[in-house]
């Protein structure tokens, strides 16, 4: 016979709660001998389980704690309620490559022997609003800014670094002897290839950054319920001239399972669940030196969105996220491309 037995009784039956909601219910104790010190611990915890193939992985977060009792036990029942508020994120979620459960994990330590624990799984669904119409900011918040004054002098030089390096080594294959010679010839082909196409791909980006003079995103807000808008606003200043064939901004949700930086299993998978991508009006091509350019528009967050999820510890772990690709065409110029995370709340 167990010397400590437990139970946990919920106030509803089904175990269903809304993110906010008061958890109420009893823990019931029976004793079956003295125990001179015990302590009763209930805490909440979430659990993210993956789904992906080759990435069987779980991850638990412990969200409250509380202690109900502490002292010695007669031989005897005990009754203990109890009162947690259940968080408003994240909720429980099925997704396509992980799911978020949640449950209440009730310890008996003592002094007789090992701990004794239970496990009551509960399920948080999302509390109901009253519709308030499309709530928006007016208040933009810069969260972006870049111009071109970037130096990349210090990168050059690594590249040329490097090419000479290269060079020197393609130098001493001439007067190296044997084996010798074919390491130096390898060795000076890998430093030169590698230092001139450093030095073509920092060139090309130097040049990116010199035709944008200014760059600036402007978001209403980061957090925003299913069915909101983020509003944004788009401005930017040319250094040279240059003509613009398209402008868009695509919003994205993503399931994420990382592990890539566990030693034991270097794992990462990426699932987009919704991709909606939409082109903004714009009122001239032709960009020029003279003044800002700007273009103003939306996101529309679906009404049945998932909300955001972070279940990610020391760069492992799970996580649903939601982000904004901000992109501006440019003719016979590569893409300038710039990403926003937004989080979506209950």
């Amino acid at each position: 016979m167990e010397t400590i037995t437990l139970r946990t009784v919920l106030d509803k039956p089904d175990n269903i709660y809304k993110g906010g909601e008061i958890i109420a219910g009893q823990v019931k104790v029976s004793v079956a001998e003295r125990i001179q010190s015990a302590e009763l611990v209930l805490g909440l915890y979430c659990k993210g389980s993956s789904k992906a193939p080759n990435i069987l992985k779980t991850i638990e977060k412990k969200q409250q704690e509380i202690h109900l009792f502490i002292g010695s036990w007669m031989p005897e029942r005990y009754i203990y309620p109890f009162e947690i508020i259940a968080p408003e994120s994240p909720l429980t979620y099925q997704g396509q490559i992980f799911d978020v459960g949640w449950y209440l994990k009730t310890i008996a330590r003592s002094s007789k022997g090992k701990d004794i624990a239970i496990k009551s799984e509960i399920t948080l669904l999302k509390e109901k609003r009253m519709p308030m119409g499309n709530e928006v900011k007016n208040s933009e918040e810069v969260v972006h800014s870049q111009s071109s004054g970037k130096s990349l002098t210090g990168c050059f030089s690594v590249t040329l670094a490097f090419t000479f390096i290269g060079i020197y080594f393609a130098w001493k294959t001439f007067s190296a002897e044997g084996d010798y010679a074919g390491l130096y010839g390898w060795g000076g082909t890998i430093l030169i290839t590698f230092g001139l196409i450093a030095f073509f791909l920092l060139t090309y980006t130097a040049l990116i950054n010199r035709r944008i003079k200014k760059a600036e995103v402007r978001l209403g807000s980061r957090q925003v319920n299913p069915g909101g808008k983020v509003p944004f606003i788009l401005t930017f200043e040319a250094n040279t001239p240059f003509e613009i064939e398209k402008i868009s901004a695509t919003l994205r949700g993503n399931e994420i399972v990382d592990f890539f930086r566990s030693s034991k299993n270097k794992k990462y998978l990426k699932q987009c669940l919704y991709e909606n991508r939409q082109e903004l009006p714009f009122s001239q091509k032709k960009i020029s030196t003279k003044a800002p350019f700007q273009v103003k528009g939306e996101s529309l967050i679906p009404k049945d969105a998932p909300c955001s999820i972070d279940l990610m510890e020391s760069g492992k772990g799970m996580a649903l996220s939601w982000e904004i690709e901000f992109a501006i065409e440019m003719k016979k110029w590569p893409d300038w491309i710039h990403f926003e995370d937004i989080t979506v709340q209950p």
